[in-house]
């Protein structure tokens, strides 16, 4: 029996997860440009260490209420091996280790909605974990409007 560990944080009140292996690092969060085209989420573009990353509104992106930004408040970088990704989180928790028994892949929850990868019990706590993919495809677009125009 394997382990799998996952990045745990928080949105609000409820906690998710995010599998180690996608993700960079985690910031404090730093000042955003804003990006003209608007994609659903998307705050604007961080500069990290000469890198142009789009950052997302997490909760936002997952259905929740928007809310103001705070220097308490993290950026997850991740990826899936393809240009990264930042996540607005409100907090990073801990990194945890679950046991194969504890943790149940989305398709045997009936279906659920495309962020949700899968289920994980830590301790007494559900842990909800988002699957990166779904999270890319505004990125892409977030990307590509950050972008100059050819010829620029």
């Amino acid at each position: 029996m394997s382990d799998t560990t996952f990045l745990k944080f928080r949105l609000g009140r409820a906690s998710f997860g995010l599998p180690v292996a996608q993700v960079e690092e985690t910031i404090r969060v730093v000042a955003l440009a804003p990006v003209p085209a608007r994609v659903q989420g998307l705050l604007g573009i961080a500069n990290v260490r000469g890198r142009v990353i789009p950052v997302f509104d997490l909760c936002e992106t997952l259905g929740q209420p928007r809310r103001a930004l705070s220097l308490r408040m993290y950026i997850v970088i991740a990826s899936l091996g393809a240009a990264p990704v930042g996540l607005l989180v409100d907090d990073v928790l801990d990194v945890v280790s679950v046991p194969e028994g504890q943790y149940q892949l989305g398709g045997a929850l009936g279906g659920g909605d495309s962020y949700t990868a899968g289920v994980a019990r830590v301790g007494e706590e559900m842990l909800t974990v988002l699957s990166l993919a779904p999270l890319l495809v505004p990125a892409a677009a977030g990307r590509a409007a950050a972008e100059p125009p050819e010829g620029a």
